[in-house]
């Protein structure tokens, strides 16, 4: 059932983000803002829906990947009904069962959740009362949204109860020690865990019957980050790593008391010096926030950031290079790329056992940290070769696989690709890699960028041609065709100002269609049982289909003076 679950979970959020796609009421994100508190320790909140004619992109794709997450589901199912039937009196409580998750199915479409009451026009949030999940959606249709509710506890085992606060109900089930509670009151439909037993002032606060005095819509604390990172109004998140920290390694008091007391640290016993020393360790990375940083019908860009502590983000920042093509789109298949300053990383890493040896951890749940003091210590002492100092970077790019079976792990027939090694003084490198290939020494390769043909028995059974190209600060191997102006272009290619720590690309629909059909021809576990092909065609249909939403993929990781910066562009299918 853990599989089940974690389809359901996506399910969940695949339904979350399809309410949110069209042009709300003017004011409705501070609506929904005024609820969350301004000391919340996380949030996720989608305050302004998509265009209309992005979401008409969107929906049909995304249609077809719960359709196959349905049928996924279905089959798990009858798995695990065929379990309880077998039990003594199971019969009834399969039907149920099936009935329950019949209901819960027809909701992971686009017309299950217009049918439920969650619009176009619906916007949500995912955040903390204190580290009490709680989420809250704008619902077009309440009576509607109460109708499915309704539905669904018909087909429960076990129903609701219900409970008032001020003249509005509320519905809950107790589970153990935990209660899962769901109210609609105004516009907005709230379902929250809590603790079994919460009090109704406490219940009220966690779902926003009592608005928090100060909230996020009055601190202002989601537009402050927009403005500081570029995002849009569509989606900001952050997590105060410190505030989450102090949760657990404060007085355990105040909103978090019950839940703390759950979790069996109402005494927390925890020395003083551990809990200054876990409280200054989250403070290296305090936040980290995530947003849209564009949006519209050809692209969505996404950025995230751990903030990192001045000291540690500014050392960071000294550890990319300069490798060229990285951080570019090169529009092939799949490419992958890193740049590293190995003296640079050196100077960070002595730094931080400088640090470590002159301030030790006092609290003994960080000996093994102090101990690694030493064994960094050794780990500097061994000599590398300077070559491996003159080492900035790689990159390589696959533009396109042939007879590749990922199922059966099947190396490909043919396949042209190229990669580049950035390091100063290249010829070096190969002066190295000459004492040891004769055929490396033949190629007598020179420094001025000219592609000469690599004649070597291990790349002509995957590529009928082969090039190698030199430059002063980068050797580059091209495979396949056209792998002589390859393996030119990869030298002479643009350096990004930006110097990106890592990079990736991707052709999605292909990737997608790599991994499906891999699926379809992936071995049966030897120790289990075969899968049925409807199964396989179900998870392959899945995979499939997210390729159907995005052309390629892009992602970039800075190391900034801010933190660690990633983002990433989706280029959306016509």
């Amino acid at each position: 059932m853990n599989h089940l679950a974690r389809i359901a979970m996506f399910a969940v959020i695949a339904a979350l983000f399809l309410s949110s796609c069209e042009d709300a009421e003017d004011g409705k994100s501070t609506e929904i803002l005024q609820y969350i508190p301004a000391d919340t320790p996380y949030v996720m909140a989608f305050t302004k829906p998509f265009p209309d004619e992005l979401m008409d992109k969107f929906e049909p794709p995304i249609d077809k990947m719960l359709s196959a997450y349905q049928r996924i589901i279905r089959y798990r199912l009858s798995e695990h009904l065929i379990e309880v039937s077998a039990q003594e009196d199971g019969a009834e409580e399969a039907a149920q069962l099936r009935g329950f998750m019949d209901e819960m199915l027809s909701l992971m479409s686009v017309k299950g959740l217009r049918d439920a009451g969650i619009g176009r026009d619906a916007l949500f949030a995912i955040y903390g009362d204190g580290i009490l999940p709680v989420i809250r959606i704008g619902v077009s249709d309440i009576e509607k949204f109460e109708a499915t509710i309704v539905r669904l506890e018909s087909q429960a085992n076990e129903k609701f109860l219900v409970g008032e606060l001020a003249g509005t109900s509320y519905r809950y089930r107790d589970f153990d020690e935990i209660s899962l509670v769901i109210s609609t009151f105004g516009k907005d439909a709230v379902i929250a865990v809590v603790p079994a037993g919460i009090g109704d002032e406490r219940l009220a606060q966690t779902l926003g019957i009592e608005k928090p005095g100060n909230s996020l819509a009055s601190s202002k604390v989601l537009a402050e980050i927009s403005r500081e990172y570029g995002f849009t109004d569509h989606f900001v998140s952050f997590v105060d790593v410190e505030r989450v920290a102090a949760t657990f390694t404060g007085d355990p008091s105040g909103k978090n008391a019950d839940l703390l007391g759950l979790l069996g640290m109402s005494d927390d016993d925890t020395p003083p010096e551990c809990r200054t020393e876990i409280g200054e360790l989250a403070a290296v990375a305090p936040r980290v926030v995530m947003g849209y940083t564009a949006v519209n019908t050809e692209t969505l860009e996404t950025g995230m950031v751990v903030e990192l502590r001045e000291d540690i983000a500014s050392g960071m920042a000294s550890l990319p290079s300069s490798v060229p093509g990285l951080g570019l789109d090169l529009g092939g298949l799949f490419s992958f790329g890193f740049s590293i300053d190995m003296m640079a990383a050196r100077n960070f890493y002595e730094a931080r056992l400088d640090a470590l040896e002159a301030d030790p951890f006092e609290c003994e749940l960080f000996a093994d940290v102090n101990a690694s003091v030493a064994t960094g210590r050794e780990a500097l002492a061994k000599p590398l070769p300077p070559v491996a100092y003159s080492f900035r970077g790689m990159l390589a790019n696959v533009t396109n696989i042939e007879g590749m079976d990922m199922g059966t792990q099947k190396p490909p027939e043919s396949i042209d690709a190229s990669i580049l090694v950035a390091i100063e003084n290249a010829q070096d490198l190969v002066m190295m890699a000459a004492m040891m290939s004769p055929e490396v020494a033949a190629l007598n390769l020179l420094p001025d960028g000219k592609a000469k043909m690599l004649d070597l028995p291990q790349l002509a059974a995957v590529a009928e041609q082969a090039f190698a190209a030199l430059s002063e600060n980068g050797l580059s191997i091209a495979l396949g065709e056209g792998a002589a102006n390859e393996a030119e272009a990869m030298l002479s290619a643009d350096t990004s100002p930006a110097r990106p720590f890592v990079s990736a690309s991707a052709d999605a629909k292909r990737y997608y269609e790599f991994v499906g059909e891999a699926v379809m021809t992936e071995d049966d576990d030897e120790h289990g049982e075969p899968m049925p092909e409807e199964m396989r065609t179900a998870m392959r249909d899945a995979i499939v289909s997210s390729g159907e939403l995005y052309e390629r993929m892009a992602i970039n990781v800075h190391l900034t003076e801010r933190g660690v910066e990633v983002n990433s562009r989706l280029t959306l299918s016509d």
